[in-house]
């Protein structure tokens, strides 16, 4: 009896020492993958940090204006060719619009003497 206690004992010890072995493999592989996760991320985050950079170059005033003189043949504006509002033509006529009727009862608003708005059922 105490030679079948011993054994179950010992059968006991070696699971419990194969468990150990076990779980202390896996949590050196998961601090590997962790480490290797963390290294990875941090040269995402130095990637970004690099974009953002270039990205701060690329917006550059300065830069655009450059380009858009060379390629597009773009120039500043001449403060002498601004002109005040009161000197645009006026778009609509003085007079009043009117309304006028089409076949199938619709209602159109017409601004100028003509009749026929172009385009629409007679």
């Amino acid at each position: 009896m105490i030679r079948l206690l011993n054994a179950i004992a010992f059968l006991v010890a070696v699971s419990l020492a194969v468990a150990l072995y076990l779980a202390k493999t896996e949590a050196k592989g998961a601090q590997e993958r962790l480490e290797h996760l963390q290294a990875e991320l941090a040269e995402e985050r130095r990637q970004i940090s690099v974009l953002t950079v270039e990205i701060a170059h690329l917006e550059e005033p300065d830069r655009l204006r450059a380009l858009a003189r060379r390629y597009l043949g773009f120039e500043p504006l001449d403060p002498n060719r601004e002109v005040a509002l009161s000197d645009l033509p006026m778009l609509m006529d003085a007079q009043e619009p009117r309304e006028v009727e089409r076949p199938g009862g619709l209602l159109v608003v017409s601004d100028s003497g003509d009749s026929d708005l172009g385009g629409g059922p007679q």
